[in-house]
């Protein structure tokens, strides 16, 4: 017949329960996301949000269409179509109020 010894306690005495000390770094993880939330959620609307010419839209349109070359070459065209249509009528817009 044989036995085993399963030892419960494997934390050292110092490490022991301290359910103290686990809500205090609860607590200081919550301040950090709340902080993070609040900066986020107010920060200025122009440091959200760049706003993008119609090159750089159609450019990165583009961009995405390449993606998509090998698999769906009909898919890509459309979208090289799409980017070339944008900026030919941001183009025109840009010409009709000068």
């Amino acid at each position: 017949m044989s036995s085993s010894v399963l030892k419960l306690n494997t934390l050292p005495v110092s490490q022991g329960n301290s359910i103290g000390a686990a809500f205090g770094e609860v607590a200081v993880a919550f301040r950090h996301l709340a902080s993070a939330l609040i900066q986020k959620t107010f920060a200025p609307a122009s440091e959200q949000v760049k706003q993008l010419t119609a090159f750089e839209e159609a450019e990165a349109l583009r961009t995405y269409a390449a993606e998509f070359q090998a698999q769906d070459p009909d898919f890509a065209q459309d979208l090289f179509c799409a980017a070339d249509r944008h900026e030919i009528e941001a183009a025109a817009k840009a010409n009709a109020t000068a």
